[in-house]
């Protein structure tokens, strides 16, 4: 948990002005969306074979070869010199983070009973949700005085720290099962029965998605100054904590109520965010959406631990997996929308309709 914690502060202190650096670079919102894209793209293929991969080597092995990765990206944010750089370094990235998550969750389940997983899930979220708040709230307090390049610098000398305590720790965690079977089948079998669960993940990274991506330079154009958007992203990163931490005081809430109320404040959160434009309402709707997506995220993420009884590398990885389609969905479709719509709003109306479909969705879903 401390090394997740360090690597997404370093993350939460650049990740909010990278599309504001991108922008001062020439990037159109398409551009934008399609930066998003290359972040998001390696994430909807590599974290199911980093579950697989980590069930055959260990856990923690796969986990540092995505820090490692991780650590090095802010040099690489200070080396780019056009949007198509900031693109690439996003695509690098895409697939280090793919490697973080899914071995992370895989961990937990290993060592946890099944009755409690959802609430060591919301810790282990919880601790990396930290650092996306206290990251975005450090870099809208330093970005005044050091630019963009003082805030990569800054990100890069925080990451260094991951690093140092995972090879603090003494061996590492074997799967207490491994995959068996015809993988396909078994990715089948694991879609069929979470099929619910997975909806609802890839529904609320499309939200989170579409804020991180576009929003911003959004409310930049509503004379948001730079410090403003950056607080705005920490105040919805220290929301999505309290969404963690509330599963890990509540846990009689079972998981499909939990998802019922997750998806419930994103549907509200997102007509907000359509809706809003000064500071005080922009924190209450990202701060709702945020809530949400820490209250539903340990929830589904403990039953599609289940999918597949003690195999936890594959389905965790599928879970992933739809985490990265979601962020391929989002900022390409909300990029694109606000270049070619005369209507600014439209990647947030946009948002919405995928936040209703999504909750009638998983009212549908429970009934059977």
């Amino acid at each position: 948990m401390p090394s997740m914690f360090f690597i997404t502060t370093s993350m939460g202190i650049a990740n909010p002005v990278v599309p504001l650096h991108a922008k001062n670079l020439g990037a159109t919102y398409t551009d934008l969306g399609l930066i998003g894209v290359a972040w998001s793209a390696p994430y909807c293929f590599f974290p199911v074979l980093a579950g697989l991969w980590s069930d055959r080597i260990g856990r923690l092995k796969v986990f540092l070869v995505g820090v490692l990765m991780s650590v090095v990206v802010p040099l690489l944010l200070l080396a780019s010199k056009s949007p198509l750089d900031i693109a690439l370094v996003r695509l690098f990235h895409g697939v280090g983070l793919s490697f973080l998550w899914v071995t992370g969750e895989a961990l937990i389940s290993d060592v946890t009973k099944e009755e409690e997983r959802a609430r060591h899930l919301g810790l282990f979220n919880a601790s990396w949700a930290m650092g996306y708040f206290i990251g975005p709230m450090i870099s809208a307090f330093t970005i005044e005085h050091v630019g963009y390049v003082g805030v990569f610098w800054l990100s890069f000398y925080v990451s260094l720290a991951s690093p140092l305590v995972l090879l603090l720790a003494e061996g590492d965690v074997r799967p207490r099962q491994s995959t068996r079977g015809e993988v396909t089948v078994r990715v089948k079998e694991a879609l069929s029965k979470g099929s619910a669960f997975y909806l609802a993940v890839t529904a609320s990274s499309i939200v989170m998605s579409i804020i991180y991506s576009v929003y911003p330079v959004y409310l930049r154009e509503l004379s948001f100054t730079d410090s403003e958007v950056s607080f705005i992203v920490g105040v919805m990163a220290a929301a999505r904590v309290a969404g963690f931490w509330f599963t890990t005081v509540a846990p009689s809430l079972s998981e499909k109520r939990a998802v019922y109320l997750g998806l419930s404040l994103q549907v509200i959160a997102s007509i907000l965010v359509l809706l809003v434009r000064d500071i005080a309402s922009t924190a209450l709707a990202v701060a709702m959406a945020g809530y949400a997506v820490g209250v539903l995220v340990p929830a589904s993420t403990s039953a599609i631990s289940r999918t597949l009884g003690r195999e936890f590398g594959l389905p965790l990885g599928i879970m992933e997996s739809m985490f990265g389609v979601g962020w391929v969905v989002g900022p390409g479709i909300g990029g694109v929308l606000a270049d070619c719509t005369s209507w600014s709003p439209s990647p947030y109306l946009f948002m919405a309709l995928v936040s209703v479909a999504s909750l009638a969705y998983f009212v549908m879903k429970s009934k059977y």
